[in-house]
């Protein structure tokens, strides 16, 4: 359930300090990759690319980019300031040691190639998708923000939902992290038709009842966007 943590570390909370009796607003910034460790890809399986195995020379297995994606959407859709690490945007493989001087002896250049193969085009396709909803929906960037901490229905399941929403939109966020499709129930606080915002057409909700009971359908290795706007 490693992944699962990684996402609930992304659920953060905006808070205030006190500066010359001012209060100042502070919020998180999220990441899944930075210089410090390995990619994040390597948590899915890595190979070696040496004929001698020496093991500084292992890489994340990009074949399985995709299960990057439910990670990828949790984090340009939670509360916070997202940093997307060079090359992430493509599935960069690179692995890290934990401790010794490989970790800042080995060269590590972004292989800007990786850009154009099915793991490069499929990751910077959703990510582009992301940051473009980010843009344009502020209960994605300002709006306040709730999670749905129930294990049996959700975390149990490999899901993670939580809430994006201000004055003129709501949006419940549900990611899989688990290898099969998953329904689940839920009860969404606003009645009306919810679109949804990464695929659109049929896979929006419509005549949706408040608070009561909504079968959800979130595929695996990925997730779902759903929003219902005001007026």
């Amino acid at each position: 359930m490693r992944g699962l943590a990684v996402l609930l570390a992304l659920v953060c909370v905006t808070y205030a300090v006190d500066c010359n009796a001012n209060a100042l607003p502070r919020t998180a910034l999220q990441y899944l990759e930075n210089h410090d460790h390995e990619r994040f890809i390597c948590n899915f399986g890595t190979y070696n690319v040496d004929d001698a195995q020496n093991p500084l020379f292992q890489v994340g297995d990009r074949s399985r980019w995709f299960k990057l994606q439910p990670y990828l959407i949790a984090l340009l859709t939670s509360k916070g300031v997202p940093l997307l690490w060079a090359g992430q945007e493509f599935c960069e493989n690179y692995w890290v040691p934990d401790v010794g001087t490989a970790r800042v002896g080995l060269l590590r250049p972004v292989r800007w190639d990786d850009f154009y193969d099915e793991a490069g085009r499929g990751t910077v396709s959703l990510v582009r998708k992301l940051l473009k909803l980010r843009r344009t929906a502020p209960q994605l960037r300002a709006g306040a923000h709730f999670f749905f901490n129930d294990w049996s229905r959700y975390q149990q399941q490999g899901l993670l939902l939580f809430a994006r929403y201000d004055a003129e939109a709501y949006s419940l966020v549900a990611v899989n992290t688990s290898d099969q499709d998953v329904w689940a129930p839920f009860w969404f606080p606003i009645a009306g038709d919810y679109v949804e915002e990464l695929h659109g057409g049929a896979l929006g909700l419509s005549d949706v009842r408040a608070l009561e009971e909504t079968w959800l359908l979130v595929p695996s290795n990925y997730g779902r966007v759903w929003t219902h706007r005001a007026g």
